[in-house]
């Protein structure tokens, strides 16, 4: 299980460094059109995840589509994170991804509990004493998902985050929010939607 990094390697800067499985490493051209070079050896045609407009594949299963330019990308290294990016000097946005899902146990509320359970950790302090704001049944690109809003304070630092889950029966994703403050605010909420509407989630089959 992945934890939820530390507040340094949270607020990194650079871009990401290591390839995930499934994960495009690479460009080249096969009979005059583009092919995009994944991390697992395999390949496909540029074109089958651009129909929507600007597109920014992050692995086999997730691509960013639409206007992300608020969103900048900085260093995954030392985290979890398969990408991060910073909205603005106060929020940053980053995307968890595994090949594990509700097929062995790891359906929504399991993943809830394991959020609160990961920031307790973080911090110092029992599950019960992290405040949780809100837990909400959302859609990522007509998917159905939960988001978890809860604070933690690392080292007199306080941070709301923004926790979306994703489930299919083989994988899990998290697209997390986080900004500075102990009280969520709009812009915070408008950083959250604007960072899941570009989300395009393909888990494939039966998922």
């Amino acid at each position: 299980m992945k934890l939820l990094p530390t507040l340094a390697a949270l607020i990194m800067f650079a871009l990401p460094l290591t390839a995930q499985s499934g994960e495009v490493v690479g460009t080249a051209v096969l009979g005059g059109k583009r092919v995009e070079l994944l991390g697992d050896r395999t390949w496909r045609f540029a074109d089958e995840v651009q129909a929507e407009g600007p597109c920014v594949p992050i692995n086999t299963v997730l691509t960013f589509c639409g206007t992300i330019f608020d969103w900048r990308p900085v260093d995954t290294t030392g985290t979890e994170f398969i990408r991060l990016f910073r909205h603005d000097s106060r929020t940053y946005g980053g995307i968890i991804f595994e090949e594990v899902g509700s097929a062995e146990g790891m359906d929504l509320e399991f993943m809830r509990n394991i959020i609160i359970e990961n920031a307790a950790m973080g911090t110092g302090v029992q599950p019960q004493d992290i405040p949780i704001h809100d837990v909400q049944a959302v859609e990522v690109d007509g998917h159905p998902a939960e988001t978890v809003i809860y604070g933690a304070t690392f080292n007199g630092l306080d941070i709301i985050y923004l926790n979306t889950i994703v489930n299919s029966e083989n994988h899990n994703v998290q697209f997390v929010v986080w900004t500075i403050g102990d009280t969520l605010t709009d812009e915070g909420r408008a950083a959250a939607r604007s960072f899941n509407e570009v989300a395009r989630i393909d888990f494939g089959g039966g998922g």
